[in-house]
């Protein structure tokens, strides 16, 4: 049961990354989806590092790219440039 849980948690986390990312731009499936992360190797980051080795994103069609960042400050810039369609980040 717990393994259901966490596999629907995670496909949860994948949907609603693909529904922020896509918000921002009108991408069709066909296209790259680039998501910062501000700083993968974080744990907090879990759930967008593991929907995306798991293929979920994939099993949705989405072509997306994590990207790391130091820092979310870098990852929002980013994001406001036009550079990337979403970023993903824990502010206090």
């Amino acid at each position: 049961m717990t393994g259901f849980i966490s596999k629907c948690a995670l496909r949860s986390a994948a949907l609603t990354l693909a529904i922020v990312a896509t918000g921002a731009t009108a991408a069709s499936a066909a296209d790259k989806i680039t998501i910062i992360v501000g700083g993968m190797e974080k744990q907090i980051y879990l759930p967008a590092v593991l929907t995306q080795q798991l293929g979920y994103f994939k099993d949705e069609g989405l072509d997306v790219e994590l990207v790391n960042s130091r820092a979310g400050v870098e990852a929002e810039n980013e994001l406001l440039a036009g550079a990337v369609q979403g970023v993903v980040g824990f502010y206090d």
